[in-house]
């Protein structure tokens, strides 16, 4: 277990009257900032550790994080909620970390955000609607298995761009079970991808967010987290060289995948990456995507005040969870662009006023369970087991769902990409046959007209020295041995004694499945 606590620092400096008094009236808004703010715990839980971390206002109080074995919680998701209620309760109890109400993550592996443009609505109907309806013919997921969630990030005249998320039901039901175990009723739950965007700050940013089991990918873009994707891996099961390739494929398939989407406007060459996670600590695998990657790789730098000792990288899921609410708009264009604070807890567990009928049934209920109890005793251990079968059976069909929605959406892009790349491959192609046509045409002695590229051929008017049908048929000859087009090569009529014409060449790479 890993914790800390922030410690103040001291100084005394010799000032005139007037710079003393501003300095007074700063210092004095500093610490009633500091020691009088608000206090926010925020946890971030992963498959390989939990982190919380406390701070108050504007400053970090104290942190503390502890390794998790495995079967815990995995793929993001928690097969034993009260098993991972315990180990937080115990940590906030060694740490001194005191909350009944906290700000939460969620893994992203399984979830599934959109930015979508929305008209606004038409007489008769809500924007609450209009989105909803716009979310169901989006998502490959039903709302019975989703729960969803949305928020306006910018408005137009006649039109909204709204970012959708949409998390698997049993993802969020097993993170709240987790955390009431522990005492704690969570008021905000939220994409740690989300997270990230805010701890970075950036208007545009690319985001590697690394940890042992998992990795996170986000593509900032006027403030706003466009592209989130939460990918599972097994990096044990790779070498340094393989760890590297993968990240940075994953990374490069991502911008891929933006700049499809926005041939207008693709992202800068020159965006920063901003690395953070547990895995940010490993300065040679840091050191190998640095070099691997194009990015400028940038610093972590929050606009928070915390202790040199704080390895922010680690923890700035929590970082970003405790800034909410601080991110003012940002007026780029005409209607600029909201700060996303989206909570993705559920209405159903929202905080609700007990009615009497509400403890008269609960009254029932207890009576109900103290009758069963000796039985519940011996079937609550195959109870939880199936419980546990049923979770990862649920998962596995989320995430079989999502990978084919994914593939049939990947498709088009696939060919326009495949038929983009053919298309400059083509064009490098010609200009080299070109080049070899005036070249051994130059060191044959044979004048070169004009050279046309039609269809999957190439046409050169050319002729010898008149009546030097030898030079002429060399200069065919030529063009056959090169290798670079297919045999025999097409030549003009009256060839073999013929000393000018057209002669027609095919490029091997025009063949098909050259």
């Amino acid at each position: 277990m890993a914790e800390g606590s922030a410690t103040p620092t001291k100084g005394v400096m010799n000032l005139d009257v007037g710079t003393a008094l501003r300095k007074l009236i700063g210092a004095v808004k500093k610490v009633s900032g500091k020691w009088l703010g608000t206090t926010v715990v925020t946890i971030d839980i992963d498959d390989a550790a939990i982190r919380l971390l406390e701070t108050r206002g504007m400053s970090v109080r104290r942190w503390v994080s502890v390794s998790l074995e495995p079967g815990v919680v995995e793929g993001g998701v928690i097969l034993d909620p009260r098993a991972l209620g315990v180990i937080v309760k115990q940590l906030m109890n060694s740490s001194g970390i005191k909350a009944s109400k906290s700000i939460a993550t969620i893994n992203g592996v399984y979830s599934i955000s959109r930015l979508l443009t929305v008209s606004n609505p038409p007489a008769g109907s809500t924007f609450q609607e209009v989105v909803m309806e716009r979310a169901r013919e989006m998502l490959p997921l039903s709302e019975e298995q989703l729960y969803l969630s949305w928020q306006t990030v910018a408005t137009g005249e006649t039109e909204r761009q709204v970012l959708v998320v949409g998390v698997p039901r049993e993802v969020i039901d097993s993170e709240v079970r987790s955390l009431r175990v522990a005492g704690i009723n969570p008021r905000t739950l939220e994409l740690r991808t989300m997270a990230l965007a805010r701890a970075v700050g950036k208007e545009q940013a690319l985001i590697l967010n690394i940890e042992p089991s998992s990795f996170d990918i986000v593509v900032v873009v006027n403030g706003v987290p466009e592209i989130m994707r939460s990918i599972a891996w097994q990096q044990n099961d790779l070498a340094e060289e393989g760890r590297v390739e993968h990240l940075a494929l994953a990374l490069e398939l991502t911008v891929d995948f933006y700049n499809a989407r926005h041939l207008d406007s693709p992202l800068d060459p020159a965006v920063p990456l901003v690395i953070t996670g547990q895995m940010s600590g490993d300065l040679t695998l840091v050191e190998s995507l640095q070099a691997r990657l194009s990015y400028p790789v940038a610093p972590l730098a929050p606009p928070l005040e915390f202790p040199e000792e704080l390895p922010v990288a680690q923890y700035a899921g929590n970082i970003g969870l405790a800034l909410r609410g601080t991110a003012a708009s940002m007026s780029i264009g005409q209607g600029g662009y909201l700060p996303v604070d989206m909570n993705l807890l559920p209405r159903i567990y929202h905080p609700w006023r007990p009615t009497a009928r509400n403890v008269y049934t609960a009254v029932l209920i207890i009576a109900a369970i103290a009758l069963i109890f000796p039985l519940f005793q011996v079937t609550s251990e195959a109870m939880a087991e199936t419980s546990n079968l049923q979770v990862k059976s649920n998962v596995f069909n989320t995430r079989l769902e999502m990978m084919k929605a994914e593939i049939k959406k990947r498709e088009p892009l696939q060919k326009a990409i495949d038929d983009y790349h053919r298309l400059v491959d083509a064009g490098v192609s010609f200009t080299e046959d070109v080049e070899l046509i005036r070249n051994e045409a130059e060191r044959l002695g044979v004048q070169v007209g004009s050279i046309a590229h039609v269809g999957d051929s190439i046409d050169i008017s050319c002729q010898a020295d008149e009546g030097d049908y030898i030079t002429f048929r060399a200069y065919k000859t030529a063009l056959e041995e090169s290798g670079r087009f297919t045999t025999p090569v097409v030549p003009p009529e009256g060839y073999p004694y013929t000393w000018n014409g057209t002669i027609k060449v095919e490029p091997v790479e025009a063949k098909p499945g050259g």
